[in-house]
């Protein structure tokens, strides 16, 4: 599980002046000026550079005299110099005057060239290289400076770096970190919208948790009843109404295509389909979201199976559910009152038996079309079938699938989300938010 009992504050209050057990500095470096590819062939041919590699960095605040004098010195000697990624460790002593028991700059790189996906991803290593300290509970950290970033951004992705560095599986051996408490530092008084932003955070950092609880549930543990269970859970809130069809001859006539993946499957783990809905105060919504996340529990491949090492990790395959089921509850938590949203999950496990679903075979669908099914390891379009269709039948503004629907989609686009649709304006919204969120992106780097 993840930082669930972490308490997030916003504060103005001076860095070097909070007594935290660590407390992290984010530090930018200056462009590099016109000269830079002398210096650069200076150095390539054996010629020393008397600049000072800390002249080229960028200090966000005013350090006491002595303490800054002391980082300027570690910084020449480590050859800290403000590039992205390197950090510097500065210990309390009697000597400085730094309230932390550890001080750690963070190198952000030059500010033009800043993504807010560097803050996240570089902040983690930060913040691990604190996790180590004895009784390690209370850690600070200022927001990065810069115009190419917003506080709201900033603050965001600060929180989930810290959910992301002290998440451990619920089946690991060791206990998450016990940080108890986060302050994240800003120059000015947080005004009622950056605590806002740090609400939103901290239920979507809490989202994201869940998720890696359902798709780490070790699969001989793991069936269609887990995601069952969850959806029921989320159910008790007000705002949200739950129905889940679980009679297999319901699912057989009227989601045939979704029954023919479960197959082989209905004697041990037989279909569900879960349906979630969440309403806000009569009369408010402006627009119906439809969310559908393919929610195979556990992916063999069929009877054309999966080679081995393809095989490990498919207790992952119901991710898109698992996302599913965690928008909803981080809908739970912020309850917008201008979007009605509603959650489709076809759940069932692929997997091989007698009465399996075979190559060449010919099925219908909710939505009256006839596919023919060529491989059987492609599963998960033929769940999503049957469940976009019972979803468009509530007739939403908006759909929108998630799934791992395969492998390969790597090989096109690379380490980042394979996203389609054929509404260009709400494909780019979705593309901009998770290129604030920090996902990767291959045309930005």
């Amino acid at each position: 599980m993840g930082s669930a009992k972490t308490r997030f504050n916003l504060s103005n209050e001076h860095a070097p002046d909070v007594k935290a057990d660590g407390l992290i500095i984010p530090v930018f470096k200056k462009p590099a000026d016109k000269n830079s590819n002398a210096k650069s062939a200076n150095q390539k041919s054996g010629k020393k550079s008397d600049e000072n590699p800390t002249a080229n960095i960028i200090w966000p605040l005013n350090f006491d005299k002595a303490l800054q004098a002391e980082i300027i010195a570690l910084a020449t000697d480590e050859k800290f110099d403000g590039s992205r990624g390197k950090l510097l460790t500065v210990r309390a002593s009697v000597g400085n005057k730094l309230g932390a028991r550890r001080l750690v700059l963070l190198g952000l790189g030059e500010v033009p060239k800043f993504q807010p996906r560097h803050w996240e991803i570089n902040l983690q290593k930060a913040i691990g290289a604190l996790l180590g300290l004895k009784d390690f509970h209370f850690l600070a950290i200022l927001l990065p400076n810069s115009e190419n970033t917003l506080s709201s951004v900033a603050v965001a992705l600060a929180v989930d770096a810290v959910f992301q560095s002290t998440y451990k599986s619920m089946e690991a051996k060791d206990p998450p970190v016990d940080l108890q408490k986060v302050i994240l530092l800003t120059p000015e008084k947080a005004g009622s919208a950056l605590q806002a932003s740090l609400k939103e955070a901290e239920a979507l950092a809490a989202a994201r948790s869940l998720v890696k609880d359902l798709v780490n549930h070790p699969s001989n543990l793991k069936n269609t009843n887990t995601l069952v269970s969850q959806a029921k859970t989320l159910g008790k809130h007000a705002l949200i109404q739950v129905s889940v069809q679980d009679k297999t001859e319901w699912i057989r006539k009227n989601m045939p295509c979704f029954y023919t993946v479960a197959q082989g499957s209905v004697a041990t783990d037989p279909p569900k389909f879960i349906q979630l809905r969440y309403q806000p105060k009569a009369g408010k919504a402006k627009k119906h979201i439809a969310i559908v996340g393919k929610s195979v529990i556990f992916d063999t491949g069929g009877y054309q199976v999966k080679p081995g090492d393809y095989m490990v990790t498919m207790k992952g395959d119901m991710t898109g559910g698992a996302v599913a089921l965690a928008t909803m509850q981080a809908l739970t938590e912020l309850q917008p009152e201008n979007i009605e949203v509603s959650a489709y999950l076809a759940a069932t496990p692929n997997k091989i038996d007698s009465d399996a679903m075979i190559p060449d075979s010919i099925v219908n669908t909710t939505c009256g079309k006839k596919v023919e099914i060529r491989h059987t390891d492609a599963e998960g379009r033929l769940t999503l079938i049957d469940a976009v269709a019972k979803a468009v039948e509530n007739k939403p503004q908006e759909i929108i699938t998630i799934a791992t629907l395969t492998g390969s989609a790597s090989q096109a686009v690379g380490y980042t989300i394979a996203l389609m649709g054929n509404d260009e304006a709400l494909r780019e919204r979705v593309a901009q938010a998770g290129r604030q969120h920090a996902e990767p992106d291959r045309n930005r780097r």
